[in-house]
């Protein structure tokens, strides 16, 4: 029987981080939420009253706030460490 090589995964053969990967993750989340928070109370209020008679203006921020708000929604999934596989 012939022997193969076996390959390791790129994390397998690095040495120990000094960050484990879980605890970035959180931290990046909670900095991000905190960036988006401030953008959403400093900029929302006065996007909504700059168009507030323009409709495709108020779409588009609309669409903005939304996709903002799905990229924090996909960082915290992916930070927390319980999910379905």
């Amino acid at each position: 029987m012939p022997e193969f090589l076996s390959i390791a995964s790129p994390s397998a053969v690095a040495g120990p981080a000094l960050i484990p990967r879980n605890t970035a993750r959180v931290a990046i989340s909670i900095l991000l939420t905190l960036l988006d928070s401030w953008a959403v109370v400093a900029f929302g209020g006065t996007l909504c009253h700059l168009s507030a008679h323009q409709p495709i203006w108020l779409t588009g921020i609309v669409l903005l706030f939304v996709s903002l708000f799905a990229s924090l929604g996909r960082t915290w999934y992916l930070a927390l460490p319980v999910r379905p596989r």
